[in-house]
């Protein structure tokens, strides 16, 4: 056999959390065609990789590339990680169902990336994915919280029989399109006005079609608990209304408020309780201490079910503006008062389009240098930028992000978009870390500096896990026949270089990826291949 690839002499670790064992492995096309000694074989592309791990390429169950993939299809930040597949379409927010109301929640986002939609339909959005030259591989679930706004833009109140029979149609449209499944965003706007019950009808619509729940859920500080039973409890309410059994997963799981720090374990524990019960569920992570999310989170649920236009006006207004500043105080109501805990000092700005000044400081910082209160900056600038501002929030232990990393049925995830230091779109502003970090992260400080994971397993939360969760064929192991989508990686050298102090860097010690049997990254460059694919369920 002549090969259009070998990958000779390395160690490999093939996904399925076997023992690492020296092996070659040889491509054929798009195909992994042998793997084994190899030393004799013809190739028309011979790479040395002793000294270096060959692994699945890694699969990210959780991304936000929805618009930056129209902007660059080199999904940069991703391939340097090793991803060769990732899922975007999370938190409840897709660039389709488009509507007159969904689509002007969703023009900040738009705008702010330079993407003029040509289409309405969910498989329509897909179709420009697909005329996309890709690095990598992508797929998409839809989102709840888009499918609402399409048809009641950001109203609070439940939707009429024909509302919720017009979503279900909107969700039908995108699994048959070949949306992966559904996704909700549940402290987000207009995903945070929807009931338990609405949303089960929906996600019933994605089981039947052989699709996943992915839930960033209700609440991930004081009310973690509780919001983890909320999504068990839709889950298996769906499961009734399809007549079908489905995959929940729970996403980015963590606990995210200082009062609950320690309590990781319980929540992999109630999660286990679940499945020792029948439920298919399973969870994901990043591997860091702090979040990124809106600054628009802040705002009290009712804020959120305004119209945008209507909320800027709100924000402006000194009684409002007091009742805010009262619901911070008290605690009162049912979303996540990051004001309150973990506090200002925790909320760094990430990004904003008035106050670039601003960016990588906490408001306490920018309260201190502009004599001034954060609590008024921060509404200030959320009326200025018509709440179009993303933050970190540092908000975790190290503790209860080691103790879920241990779990080997809990994948690793970016949560972010794809980004590229430089790029006037996809390099502005001063994001999460995680972007350009997160694999290498697991790699070489919770594998190789802290013992957390054996290499096998962490290659497998990397690779076979998530590829499995999200229902990819012959994707997520090095197998013969399998597709060829490979990393290789320095084990003794991984490691990623992006802090929070200086977020846009790539990491070191992945020097090669190949996407569907071609060298997407060699000797730690891009090459321009353009071998990535839209994946489209059951694909």
């Amino acid at each position: 056999m002549i090969f259009d690839l070998v990958f000779r002499g390395g160690l490999l670790v093939d996904g399925s959390g076997a023992p690492a064992r020296r092996a070659d492995v040889g491509v054929v096309g798009d195909r992994i065609a042998a793997i084994g000694d190899l030393s004799s074989a013809d190739a028309g592309t011979v790479l040395d990789v002793s000294g270096l791990v060959v692994a699945p390429g890694f699969v990210d169950p959780h991304s936000h590339t929805d618009a930056s993939v129209l902007v660059d299809g080199g999904l940069a930040s991703h391939l340097r990680q090793g991803y060769t597949t990732q899922l975007s379409g999370n938190c409840g927010e897709t660039l389709a169902p488009l509507t007159p109301s969904s689509a002007a929640l969703l023009a900040p986002l738009m705008e702010s990336h330079g993407v003029a939609p040509a289409w309405s339909t969910f498989g329509g959005y897909l179709a420009a994915v697909d005329a996309v030259s890709k690095a990598s591989n992508i797929a998409f679930v839809v989102g709840q919280g888009t499918v609402r706004a399409s048809v009641l833009g950001a109203a609070e109140r439940p939707p009429t029989a024909d509302e919720l029979a017009l979503m279900e149609a909107h969700v039908a449209e995108a699994m048959e399109a070949g949306a992966l499944g559904i996704s909700t965003g549940l402290i987000y706007p207009p995903g945070i006005h929807a009931s338990a019950q609405e949303i089960a009808r929906l996600v019933a619509v994605a089981f039947r079609h052989g699709g996943l729940y992915a839930t960033h859920m209700r609440n991930e500080a004081d009310a973690v608990a509780a919001a983890i039973d909320e999504a068990l409890a839709t889950a298996r309410a769906a499961e009734v209304i399809a007549g079908v059994p489905g995959r929940l997963q729970i996403s980015h799981l963590k606990v995210a408020v200082t009062s609950g720090f320690g309590t990781g374990p319980a929540l992999v524990a109630q999660i286990a309780r679940a499945r020792e019960a029948g439920l298919d569920v399973a969870a994901d992570q990043y591997p860091y201490t702090a979040a990124h999310t809106t600054l628009a989170t802040i705002l009290p649920p009712d804020i959120l079910a305004l119209e945008l236009d209507d909320a800027v006006v709100a924000l402006r207004d000194p009684a409002t503006r007091a009742r805010i500043r009262e619901l911070w105080r008290t605690g009162e109501g049912t979303w996540e008062n990051i004001v309150a805990d973990p506090g200002w000092g925790g909320l760094v700005i990430a990004f904003s389009r008035t106050r670039p000044q601003w960016m990588g400081r906490s408001l306490v910082e920018i309260g201190q240098a502009e004599g001034a209160d954060p609590g008024d900056l921060a509404l200030d600038a959320l009326a200025d930028e018509r709440l179009a501002i993303d933050i970190v929030l540092h908000c975790m232990d190290e503790r209860d992000v080691s103790a879920i990393m241990a779990v080997p049925w809990i994948s690793v995830c970016t949560d972010a978009e794809t980004r590229r230091p430089g790029h006037p779109i996809l390099g502005r502003g001063h994001p999460h870390p995680r972007g350009y970090g997160s694999a290498p992260r697991v790699l070489g400080r919770y594998v190789r500096e802290m013992g957390v994971l054996t290499l096998e397993a962490a290659v497998a939360k990397l690779s076979a896990v998530p590829a499995a969760r999200l229902g990819l064929d012959r994707r997520g192991e090095v197998r013969e026949g399998w597709a060829a989508d490979l990393v290789a990686f320095d084990p003794a050298t991984v490691l990623d270089l992006a802090s929070f102090e200086d977020p846009a860097q790539y990491p070191v010690g992945i020097p090669h990826v190949v996407v569907n049997g071609e060298l997407a990254l060699r000797d730690g460059e891009e090459t321009g291949a353009a071998s990535g694919r839209l994946l489209r369920r059951g694909e």
